[in-house]
């Protein structure tokens, strides 16, 4: 809610019907209302740990979704370590054992939190946005060990905010994302989330897309499964950037590394 003053931010937001994607209860913790604690929540872990035995992989998103997103380029060491530390700790009481990847808010990433992600073991990320994969530098100017895979497609949410696909348009979507996987050379990440393509309002179109991709014969990789059938990569810094249809920044690879 405290996001309205941003601009672009409510541009976005409506173009994904956030009512029927978020629900007012949803769009109010934080401010209104408390955020609840979806880790000791019975039904909330119960649905997490049937997405593991479905054979998904799982991986830590955020302790706090928003304070992340929002702070992380503010945030010491010691507290970007703590932050991260609670959520790995949470995920291997939720799962029975440590978390391998992750990918952060809103693609919020700089190098402490790569460092973090190192020192909880985490192998492979999906923090930033655009090109291929790579180890991005750490805060102390060393390579991460770790492999990050960027997001390479834009989101539904982003889509929808394009003027092109606007009401409705959105049934469009569906081919945009179809070329796009179609021209790549190499890999495509798409970014999808639970409150939007698994709600109500998109559930339908997002089962149309993934329909689409079937068809072409895409094969559908994990992170991990990406990961490991890649050869050297790059090194890279982190910088942020500006993404048509995101309000916010988002990190991604600057354009020169080490090698």
């Amino acid at each position: 809610m405290k996001r309205v003053f941003r601009r672009g931010f409510v541009k976005k937001v409506m173009s994904a019907s956030p009512a029927a994607s978020y629900g007012l209860r949803t769009m109010l913790y934080g401010t209104l209302l408390p955020a609840p604690d979806i880790g000791t929540r019975r039904e909330a872990v119960a649905r997490m740990r049937e997405a593991l035995a479905a054979g998904h992989e799982c991986g830590v998103h955020a302790w706090d979704h928003v304070d992340w997103h929002d702070r992380l380029p503010r945030m010491g060491r010691a507290e970007v370590f703590e932050t991260f530390g609670r959520a790995a700790e949470r995920f291997a009481e939720v799962f029975g054992r440590p978390a391998e990847v992750a990918g952060a808010p809103g693609w919020t990433a700089n190098g402490l939190s790569v460092e973090a992600y190192e020192a909880r073991r985490i192998r492979v990320a999906s923090d930033t946005r655009g090109g291929v994969p790579f180890r991005p530098l750490r805060a102390d100017g060393a390579p991460a060990a770790l492999v990050e895979v960027p997001s390479t497609l834009p989101t539904l949410d982003e889509l929808l905010s394009w003027e092109e696909f606007r009401g409705g348009g959105r049934e469009g979507t569906v081919e945009h994302l179809r070329r796009a996987v179609a021209g790549a050379p190499g890999l495509s990440v798409h970014s999808i989330h639970t409150e939007l393509e698994g709600g109500r309002a998109f559930a339908g179109l997002f089962a149309r897309q993934l329909e689409a991709w079937a068809s072409d014969g895409t094969s559908f990789l994990t992170l991990g499964e990406a990961a490991a059938r890649l050869g050297e990569v790059p090194v890279r810094a982190l910088r942020f950037t500006k993404v048509r249809g995101r309000a916010l920044p988002v990190a991604t690879a600057a354009s020169r590394g080490l090698r």
